[in-house]
């Protein structure tokens, strides 16, 4: 028990210490950017975007320069102590020059929160809570497994960037996974779980100052908060080790500092704008919609400040340098190892090591194929279809939304007197919706407007209070769709079943073990396989995290490559031989995939593949009749 405490105590220190370091480090970098601020909420804010970005690129510097050694990101980690502490203690250096006009009147006599609003702060908390008792278990989600953990591992381990084969995410863009690298040298997969936490956090404390800051008079403040962190999706995201809920907090910051440049007599507000616009392009290639929107919108604020054509264009100039140089390392680091910056995408143009036309032809399909149609009906039905059909681990959507935004939204329609902020938030959502619709229909890739769209909410609460009818139906349709996503939400906690894991009556192994079915066929492979060996993985989901030997496996399409190995390969005898030649002394695989209901061979493929396990292969160990690990043979065979 006593260790347990310990380990929650180190946990807490780090996760706070990664906080109050970000914060102040972002602190000593707004120095140079004279800015004014309307508290120090909002300072903090985005002092803390401003610090992650110093950590991220930081790390990405070390990874660079094949530095990644434990010992040298201690050493980094102190320094970054140190000038943190500066930034926290020197106020009279580093105090905020406060802006109180119509913009910005936080301090100004606002009207309490209402009771309703109370309540749904009460309720908020217990969701917070609930959420940061399942960041205290293990990673078990599958991309954190695949690659937001599995590629700062292997990065740790070999010291530094390198071509990961197979593992095509491993040149997404990794801002979040430089911080998650971060977190698993200082603890592990939980305080990497962690730091995403913290960002979730963060996000709701930015809708919190933005509402106050934006919509002074609303009395749903709270609310808001409450809609977007139990949409499940957002919910779910939030306690593991991934990227969205990241992204959606430098967009959402994106935004506010657009509207403080609008707003404001500062033109510095858009330089911030550009960086983290960066910041958002290096964590997803969705940000790159974020660099389009953003064009656009200076030259939208140019015109509406009356600029001269030749200032409006130099400060377009200015905003897509930044977002350029914030953004662009991570796409030339894939530019220089795999031949494409945006890779494995648009591969007819840049081509891309380790990848071929054939993968991309499938992955877009695979892509083309999520959500529930793409024809013009489906178009029209999208939104009631994402609402009330999306389903977790799905082609539908690949998540939960839930009924609110569609019950409230459509209200309005009829409102007479929209702020200017509101306006500019919707034209935003819009884009990014249409987008979405057209790319990727997964719903984890739309909660970047999710924030947006649950103030826009809250606004249209305010407004309607004065109208019984149509408020009642509001506060009913947000009541209905807070019980529908809490029926998920409540789901989720229940599946994963955290109380053991923290109190210590379950250990690691054993809730892995519950949680993943081939946990314990990877925990064998730790413990007995020597140091040496390479594993041929077919099927395993890609899981490579739990793996502590070499690995090798297709990150899609996970038959790919040894479907080709068999259509290559004239005889048993050469095919022994390439997987030789590539070095795997080990073969673990699903054979619910190889030869049961679920797999993708063909029947002859099905027939070679038999034939060579009964010569080339000995079983080692299978467990759950289900995974198998063989050995290959040491011999090779003369080809004749």
């Amino acid at each position: 028990m006593l260790i347990v405490i310990l380990h929650h105590f180190l946990f807490l220190t780090f996760l706070s210490g990664i906080s109050f370091v970000s914060v102040g480090l972002g602190r000593v970098a707004l120095r140079w950017f004279n800015l004014k601020f309307v508290s120090y909420s909002e300072l903090n804010l985005f002092a803390f975007s401003l610090g992650c970005a110093i950590l991220s690129y930081s790390i990405f510097l070390l990874a660079a320069l094949q530095l990644l050694y434990f010992i040298i990101i201690y050493i980094l980690m102190g320094v970054f102590v140190v000038v943190a502490l500066v930034g926290w203690l020197n106020l009279s250096q580093f105090r905020p020059k406060w802006q109180i006009n119509a913009i910005g009147a936080e301090h100004l006599n606002l009207p309490p929160p209402s009771f309703q609003d109370r309540c749904f702060g009460v309720i908020l908390s217990v969701c917070i809570l609930a959420c940061f008792l399942l960041v205290l278990t293990p990673a078990i989600s599958n991309d954190a497994l695949t690659y937001h953990l599995a590629i700062p591992k292997l990065f740790l381990k070999h010291h530094g960037f390198y071509f990961i084969q197979g593992n095509l995410f491993a040149q997404y863009p990794l801002n979040s996974d430089m911080l998650f690298l971060i977190g698993l040298t200082l603890q592990g997969d939980i305080l990497a779980k962690g730091i995403h936490f913290v960002f979730a956090l963060f996000l709701l404390a930015g809708m919190y100052h933005f509402s106050k800051c934006y919509f002074p008079r609303n009395t749903f403040i709270i609310l808001p908060l409450l809609i977007f962190f139990t949409i499940p999706s957002v919910f779910i995201n939030a306690h593991t080790a991934y990227t969205d809920v990241m992204m959606a907090f430098y967009t959402f910051l994106t935004v506010w500092a657009y509207l403080n440049w609008l707003h404001r007599e500062q033109t510095v507000w858009l330089g911030v704008c550009g960086v983290l616009t960066g910041m958002a392009i290096a964590t997803k290639y969705a940000g790159l919609l974020m660099l389009l929107i953003g064009c656009l919108g200076v030259l939208w604020g140019g015109r509406h400040h009356r600029m001269a054509y030749r200032k409006a264009f130099r400060l377009l100039l200015i905003y897509i340098a930044l977002v350029l140089l914030i953004g662009c390392p991570f796409y030339i680091k894939n530019w220089i190892m795999a031949g494409n910056p945006l890779y494995p995408f648009f591969f007819n143009m840049f081509g891309g090591k380790g990848w071929s036309i054939e993968q991309a032809r499938y992955f877009d399909y695979f892509h083309h194929n999520l959500g529930m149609g793409r024809g013009l009906k489906d178009y029209l039905l999208l939104p009631w279809n994402l609402s009330f059909h999306a389903e977790i681990n799905s082609a539908r959507f690949d998540g939960i939304l839930g009924p609110v935004f569609i019950l409230t939204l459509p209200f309005a329609i009829s409102l007479r007197k929209i702020p200017q902020s509101i306006k500019i938030i919707t034209v935003y959502c819009i884009f990014t919706f249409i987008f979405w619709a057209s790319a990727v229909q997964q719903i984890r890739y739309l909660i970047p407007i999710f924030p947006f769209l649950a103030i826009m909410v809250g606004y249209l609460l305010n407004d309607y209070q004065k109208k019984a009818v149509i408020f009642t139906f509001l506060i009913l349709s947000v009541s209905f769709s807070l019980t529908f996503n809490g029926f998920y939400i409540i789901k989720n906690f229940n599946k994963i079943k955290p109380s053991g894991v923290i109190s210590g009556a379950e250990n690691r192994d054993a809730f892995l073990a519950r949680m993943i079915p081939s946990y314990t066929m990877f925990r064998y492979l730790n413990r007995t396989l020597p140091g040496d060996s390479k594993i041929f993985f077919i099927y395993m989901k890609n899981i490579g995290y739990l793996c502590d030997r070499s690995y090798y496996s297709d990150s899609m399409f996970e038959s790919y490559t040894i479907q080709k190995i068999l259509s290559r390969t004239t005889t048993l005898a050469e095919m022994h031989r390439t997987l030789k030649a590539r070095g795997f002394t080990h073969i673990l695989y699903d054979i619910n995939y190889v030869f049961r209901n679920l797999s993708t061979f063909s029947k002859n493929e099905k027939e070679r593949f038999a034939d060579f396990q009964e010569k080339y292969l000995s079983l080692v160990k299978t467990t759950k009749q289900r995974y198998y690990l063989y050995k290959l043979s040491d011999n090779l065979p003369v080809l004749k």
